[in-house]
């Protein structure tokens, strides 16, 4: 089952938990969690979208992944799956808490999307242990811990009356900024957007600006990446891994459910690119 717990004050990413009420002394986790503090983006939304907002969500997300943002969401139907995608559509990293036991993934749809999160260097996230079944109000208690784990909370789609508008409101009590993208306002998945502009959210129009104003450092007109791109899933999981320093072959290894010649094969294919770079003793980093 490979389920890993943590303490949010272990790991420099997760601290930021410790500023969050009601944070949970304990997580549980699948797959690889960074081990600093990277800039990360909650992108959050309606379950029923509409084209428009898959749309606008898949865009944002590509180009935080573009840009080595990590991408959060809740893996629910909708735009939260969505979000997730279209990181891993760019090779970015991106995050699923899930409200429920990581013995099972809710929806049982979205198993090999968190399958695919966990293999291309991410990982799963929840406060509830193993045999721990999905409930009502664990999904508006899980929201905490998204908008606490993220920098800036967007808003794609939202209904009035929505329990992604907990998201915000959880973000908003943190201290978080939270962006909303306008949209029809003649529009029911519309309303929860338009509202909080309204009470004072920041509109997210121009996906290049929103990028520029949260890494301003990069060319926001341009496709720039922090990372090289592998061939395959674990040749980048493997640069995942090594984005943040050396990292021990071993370390690599175990968190990848493939033989030792396969992982020795990709070692040395990234190795030859140029990609990775052996530091002597089964360490490596990136080239």
């Amino acid at each position: 089952m490979n389920i890993k717990t943590f303490r949010p004050e272990k790991y420099e990413y997760t601290k930021i938990l410790s500023n969050i009420s009601d944070c949970p002394s304990e997580l549980f986790y699948k797959g690889t969690l960074p081990n600093k503090r990277i800039k990360t983006v909650a992108i959050v939304g309606s379950r029923k979208p509409t084209a428009y907002g898959r749309n606008i969500a898949n865009k944002i997300a590509n180009r935080l992944a573009e840009v080595g943002i990590v991408v959060i969401s809740g893996l629910a139907l909708g735009i939260d799956s969505v979000a997730h995608r279209g990181a891993l559509e760019r090779d970015g990293l991106t995050i699923a808490v899930l409200a429920n036991g990581l013995d099972m993934v809710y929806p049982a749809m979205h198993r090999s999307l968190a399958e695919r999160i966990i293999s291309s260097g991410g990982a799963i996230i929840s406060e509830y242990p193993i045999n721990t079944k999905p409930l009502p109000w664990q999904f508006l208690a899980r929201n905490r811990i998204i908008s606490g784990l993220a920098d800036v909370i967007v808003v794609v789609e939202a209904a009035k009356r929505s329990g992604t508008l907990s998201t915000a409101s959880h973000g908003i009590n943190q201290g978080k900024e939270v962006f909303a993208v306008p949209g029809n306002i003649t529009s029911p998945y519309s309303e929860g957007c338009n509202h909080l502009i309204k009470m004072g959210a920041t509109p997210l129009i121009d996906i290049d600006e929103f990028i520029k104003y949260l890494v301003p450092e990069v060319d926001a007109k341009s496709k720039q990446a922090y990372l090289p791109i592998g061939n395959n899933d674990i040749e980048n999981f493997i640069i995942n891994k090594l984005r943040d320093g050396e990292v021990d072959g071993d370390e690599i290894f175990s968190g990848l459910n493939i033989s030792i010649s396969e992982f020795n094969q990709a070692l040395t294919m990234l190795e030859i690119k140029g990609i990775i770079k052996s530091q002597g003793g089964n360490r490596w980093n990136l080239g």
